[in-house]
């Protein structure tokens, strides 16, 4: 059985612009090596997954999640 959250499904039928916490908006933020607080996400309306930066409220492009996870 696939659980998902109430916001997560909200945003695949509504905003084009929405980003929700990844696995069915069940995914956590976390603190990376770089002290930075991160939460991976997922737009369904795009079909795509990133991080945002939870401190800055930005979505991250992929090399920036890279530096951040690695440092």
């Amino acid at each position: 059985m696939i659980t998902t959250t109430v916001e997560f499904d909200m945003a695949v039928w509504g905003n084009k612009n929405a980003w929700v916490p990844a696995c069915g908006g069940t995914e956590t933020p976390f603190i990376s090596r770089s002290g930075v607080k991160l939460l991976y996400c997922f737009n369904p309306f795009l079909g795509r997954h990133a991080y945002l930066n939870v401190d800055q409220d930005i979505v991250l492009t992929d090399p920036e999640a890279q530096a951040y996870k690695q440092i």
